[in-house]
Formats: structure tokens, C-alpha cells, sequence
């Protein structure tokens, strides 16, 4: 009997890519960076991840996909200089695409809302400080909010976490 259950690897086939596009590149037959090849290679990883986390209905792999390909994404217009992109936007870049992740998952089962809260916090949150990055909101005005109205999240997630408990206890008596 023969096995036709074939499984390709991705990480194996972005390490010959990586390679030969740096091979090439110090060769003198296309002019390349590492970091532009690196991070468009982690984008397709991404993507490639978060397709299979839909086909298999796999939150985690929907999240990381997610995740990855925005940071991929990120870093990639970071390298290519077009695009101003200062060291200081990390953390509001970082709180946008891990709320994006929430968001895909939530995408991925609308019936899971309670990842609603999250990306939406986490959204909020580096929405604003991207907004006061560029001018328009002032950058002390969104600190004093956030530092006011922090408490908010953890009201949130708490009812969140309440709501998503008593909602699972009622399906399962519903079932039995």
C-alpha cells in the first residue's frame, strides 16, 4: 500500500527561496536585502497559515496567520523606505495587528463574539496612538485617556469571560 498523503513544507520551501534569492543576490544577478526577502517570505507564511486555519477551522492558526502576515507586512514597508514608518510605532503597530488576530478569529466563527472585546480594545487603543503619531490627536491627551479609562478593559473582558461561561453552560444543557 501506498502512501499518497504528500504534505509539503512550508518552512522548507521558504529556506530555498530565502537561499536562493540571497545566492542570487550576491551574485550580482538581482539586487536584493535580506530583510525585503525575509519579511515578504513571512507574509506568505502568514497568509498561507491563516488560509489553513479557515479550511480547518482552527482558531490559533487563524490568529498566528493573522499575526504574522502583519507583521510581515509591517516589516516589509519598513524595508522598502517608501513608506515613513518610524521605530516608535512597534507598540501601536503591535496592538493593531494582534487586535486584527482577535478580529480574524472572530471572523472565522461569528458565533465566538467574545473576541470582539480584545480587538477592539487593542484596535481602539493603537488606532489612537497612531492618530497622535501623526498629528492628529495630541499624544497627551490619548496617554491621560488611556491612563484614565484603562479600567474599562478588564470591566470588559471580565464581562466577557461571565457572558461566554454562561452561554456555554446553557448549550450544554440544551445538548443533554
Amino acid at each position: 500500500m501506498v502512501n499518497t498523503n504528500f504534505r509539503v513544507s512550508w518552512f522548507g520551501i521558504a529556506l530555498i527561496v530565502m537561499g536562493g534569492a540571497l545566492l542570487l543576490d550576491r551574485l550580482h544577478i538581482i539586487d536584493v536585502e535580506f530583510s525585503t526577502i525575509f519579511w515578504s517570505l513571512i507574509m506568505v507564511l502568514g497568509l498561507i497559515t491563516a488560509a489553513q486555519g479557515f479550511s480547518q477551522s482552527r482558531r490559533g492558526k487563524v490568529f498566528w496567520g493573522t499575526v504574522w502576515f502583519l507583521f510581515g507586512l509591517f516589516f516589509f514597508l519598513r524595508s522598502l523606505d517608501s513608506i515613513e514608518i518610524h521605530r516608535h510605532m512597534f507598540v501601536p503597530a503591535t496592538l493593531l495587528i494582534v487586535g486584527a488576530g482577535f478580529l480574524m478569529m472572530f471572523i472565522q466563527n461569528v458565533r465566538d463574539w467574545y473576541y470582539l472585546i480584545p480587538a477592539t480594545i487593542l484596535c481602539g487603543i493603537g488606532g489612537l496612538f497612531i492618530l497622535a503619531d501623526y498629528g492628529y490627536l495630541y499624544r497627551w491627551e490619548v496617554w491621560e485617556a488611556v491612563h484614565l479609562y484603562w479600567p474599562i478593559a478588564l470591566i470588559l473582558v471580565g464581562i466577557g469571560i461571565i457572558l461566554r461561561g454562561t452561554a456555554r453552560r446553557s448549550s450544554d444543557h440544551v445538548v443533554q
